[in-house]
């Protein structure tokens, strides 16, 4: 990619205060705030997420991947948590927001990507021991994950692991209290119908490991985490990572809804804002119990 390409895919554009990719909002890529607060979000989340997965970068059982492609790297805190653990290793980290990567090691690489467009032959088959992908539902197109999957496993070595997870945006309350009158569940809703309005499926994370075995993955492995929002667990590991979850819901009911609800729903920023204030308030409610389905899956190369 040229200097001049990687310059114009650095250009922001602000809608309603937040800072968005303007060759994201252009090409209607991935329409979620690339600034500063998104980035503070990420950081929390990339946290919560790995404690959640029992301080785990990764599932498979690898003991020391040689190379490494994460598909999406956001900020890129798991790359770098990886390149920084395995320091022989060669991470590659690819991404449609070129995002700088503060301090990165020699053995970080991060690349500008459409993960709409096929992976082959631009990166090589045949090649990595793990392959990450994390939380990119938004941004990919509904009828290009099953070839999204299969590319995945032609990149992999043989005998080499893709992992997979995705958030289920529907909020539920262990103690059966959410309803439709709830801003959490109206949320949800509207969330939804924007993202199949986009030609984006937002259920996909159920159908991580039945769409990696029909890629001819094997071994594959599939596990639905109930991610808790606030410090209401019994248990006190889920409840330290509850209480730091409900940071991280909290600016995400703003950031996953500011462009959808307005570009795609009609909605005022008004409206949004005042559906949002409401399901934030809900959610530092313990009395709901809440949580949100995270779906992790893994698989290997034969």
């Amino acid at each position: 990619m040229s200097a001049e390409d990687i310059a114009a895919r650095k250009i922001l554009v602000n809608i309603h205060d937040r800072d968005f990719q303007q060759y994201s909002v252009s090409h209607r890529i991935y329409c979620v705030p690339v600034d500063y607060e998104e980035e503070e979000r990420l950081l929390k989340q990339h946290d919560v997420i790995q404690r959640l997965f029992g301080d785990r970068l990764y599932f498979p059982p690898i003991e020391y991947p040689e190379k490494v492609l994460e598909c999406g790297y956001g900020r890129g805190y798991w790359a770098l948590a990886m390149a920084e653990t395995f320091e022989d290793s060669e991470v590659t980290a690819i991404d449609i927001y070129p995002a700088e990567v503060p301090e990165a090691p020699e053995n970080l690489e991060c690349e500008i990507w459409d993960l709409n467009r096929a992976l082959t032959p631009s990166f090589p088959a045949n090649t990595y021991n793990l392959i990450h992908c994390q939380f990119v539902s938004p941004g990919i197109h509904r009828n290009r994950w099953q070839n999204f999957v299969r590319d995945l496993r032609r990149l992999s070595k043989r005998g080499g692991w893709v992992q997979m997870a995705e958030y289920y945006y529907n909020f539920q309350s262990d103690a059966g209290l959410l309803t439709q009158d709830h801003a959490l569940r109206q949320w949800g809703d509207a969330y939804r119908s924007a993202m199949e309005i986009e030609h984006r499926d937002p259920r996909v994370g159920h159908r991580l490991g039945q769409m990696m075995a029909d890629a001819g993955l094997v071994d594959v492995r599939s596990i639905k985490y109930d991610l808790p929002i606030g410090p209401w667990s019994s248990d006190l590991r889920l409840q330290s990572i509850g209480e730091d979850n409900l940071e991280n819901i909290g600016e995400m009911l703003d950031s996953h809804a500011i462009w959808p609800f307005t570009q795609r729903l009609g909605w005022t920023p008004e409206q949004v804002e005042a559906l949002t204030d409401r399901a934030r308030t809900e959610a530092g409610d313990m009395r709901f119990k809440l949580y949100i389905p995270v779906y992790v899956a893994w698989g290997r190369k034969p």
